[in-house]
């Protein structure tokens, strides 16, 4: 696998720069007789229309500049990348599409673990620049990519999420931000102290000493409210207890006037029991959006609604035992979401995966408009054949099968005589559901992507991030569950290309749809 370093150093190419031959001075008509002296005249004139010919002639830097544009939506991410170093035309034909996103779906990037016994030095001679880069292993070309990225550093962040290109991070404080890895683009969201259950004990500096994470629950038979005593964690350790997976409702737009982030909406799904939390452009707090009665464990933004035109965007959410709901998310700062509405019952899927014996995730996609698909992560200790056992926090697990359910929606569902139910669909031999398509499964949206988007994706196959139970202890000494599941024959594989990398653990492994929307 090879190694590039990404960097921002563009090459500069002056169309109408001559060369020295041509800048060469006639000989003086003083020392030459008349006839000769009209022939050199006559010469001089020629060479001189045929240098300006030369210099006049169309190429790179001349094309127009909504080809070159066309062209960059059309360009693979690395190609992208390098596109602004041709010339300075090309180089600010880039920077007018900056807003551009791609023609078609991107393939995507794993963001990798550190290699902590690498050495690198920085363009200042230190060591230490290497955490300020973040390595992506790209599967179209199976090369690794270190790009530079702001502080604070991302050798210190965890990614609880990543959507539409930009990652959402959780830095040493156990505050969050947007982040795109591509462009260095960053937006700070509300701080986690604006959740109504932690509390944040400071020293006379301003710095967080602790955070005490309180938790109530209603009592449905007295109709009250049972307190749980907090508990305390560092400002670093919180951050692996609260957050369970961040969803991007609406991607940043960069505003005309005022050149800040808006109209950006965030989904959390967080601790203590599974709550969901919203927070979008001009909040200054996040906002709970429901009661601690449902256990959330993914949401998806539905396709019905792309982009939110009118301020709504419709996201489904799926509880622990395989509900779903619709909530229309008004990206609209300070604006409370109206009640969801039931879309799906529960899942019953089988008994070995609904039992405490094996541990399971689950991960709610949406194939096409009103087509949802369930999708189960079963896991076995990776080391069951062994007759000791370590401690809990640092059980490794690896993926042994997964069970997809299907539904349909609206006229989605008539059109196929869909009940009221979820339907168990087999993907055994190649066909099914995913033929033709592999979904990306994680702590990043779940994704379901057609197999031709790169030769290196395959259908019918759901490629896998380590998405926990995480701790302090298992994102820095248990080696992380990343692979590729083929569902026509069940084998389960590391990426090709990332197997190196994977020896490492931290941060963990996670999937990036690239954008380089700036």
């Amino acid at each position: 696998m090879g190694f590039v370093k990404v960097t921002s150093s563009p090459r500069f190419c002056n169309p109408n720069k001559q060369s020295a031959s041509s800048s060469a001075a006639a000989p003086p008509l003083s020392f030459l007789s008349c006839d000769r002296a009209v022939l050199c005249c006559a010469v001089t004139m020629a060479m001189s229309k045929l240098v300006g010919a030369a210099v006049r002639r169309p190429g790179w830097a001349d094309l127009p500049r909504e080809l070159l544009e066309s062209v960059l939506g059309r360009l693979p991410v690395p190609d992208r990348l390098r596109f602004p170093s041709v010339c300075t035309a090309w180089q600010s034909a880039d920077a007018a599409s900056a807003t551009a996103r791609f023609c078609a779906v991107q393939p995507p990037w794993l963001m990798l673990p550190f290699n902590p016994t690498a050495r690198r030095q920085g363009p200042s001679g230190g060591a230490d620049a290497r955490l300020l880069e973040a390595r992506f292993l790209s599967l179209s070309d199976r090369r690794a990519y270190a790009i530079p990225q702001p502080a604070p550093a991302v050798s210190d962040r965890l990614c609880v999420g990543s959507s539409d290109g930009w990652l959402v991070t959780a830095d040493p404080d156990s505050e969050l931000h947007l982040l795109n890895p591509l462009t260095g683009s960053q937006v700070q969201l509300p701080s986690v102290t604006t959740l109504p259950f932690i509390d944040a004990t400071r020293d006379a500096e301003g710095s967080v000493l602790r955070y005490d994470l309180g938790c109530c629950f209603s009592d449905g038979d007295n109709g009250g409210e049972v307190l749980v005593p907090p508990e305390s964690f560092a400002p670093d350790r919180l951050r692996y207890e609260l957050y369970e997976k961040a969803i991007l409702v609406s991607a940043p737009r960069r505003q005309t006037q005022s050149g800040s982030w808006g109209g950006y909406a965030v989904l959390l799904i967080c601790q203590p029991l599974y709550r969901l939390a919203i927070a979008r452009a001009g909040d200054t707090k996040w906002t709970l959006l429901d009661t601690p009665s449902r256990c959330w464990v993914d949401a998806v933004r539905a396709s019905s609604t792309p982009g939110g035109a009118d301020g709504q965007q419709a996201v489904y959410t799926m509880d622990s035992v395989g509900r779903v709901q619709a909530w229309d998310i008004d990206v609209t700062a300070g604006t409370t979401p109206a009640p969801p509405r039931e879309i799906a019952p529960p899942c019953c899927c089988s008994g070995r995966a609904c039992s405490m014996s094996i541990p399971c995730s689950k991960y709610l996609v949406e194939l096409s408009p009103g087509h949802l698909l369930q999708v189960h992560r079963l896991r076995d200790k990776a080391h069951a054949r062994y007759k000791w056992e370590p401690r809990p926090e640092r059980v490794e697990y690896t993926t042994v099968k997964a069970e997809l359910f299907e539904w349909k929606t609206g006229a989605a569902g008539a059109a196929a005589g869909s009940r009221d139910q979820w339907t168990r669909v087999d993907s055994k031999g190649g066909a099914g559901v995913l033929a033709g398509r592999a979904l990306f499964l994680g702590k990043s949206a779940s994704m379901c992507v057609p197999a031709d988007c790169c030769s290196e994706v395959k259908g019918n196959c759901i490629y896998f991030t380590d998405d926990g139970s995480w701790s302090h202890e298992r994102c820095h000494e248990v080696v992380p569950d990343v692979g590729v599941l083929d569902l026509a024959d069940g084998s389960y594989k590391v990426p090709r290309g990332a197997v190196r990398d994977l020896l490492w653990k931290w941060p963990p492994p996670v999937w990036v749809f690239p954008s380089c929307t700036n």
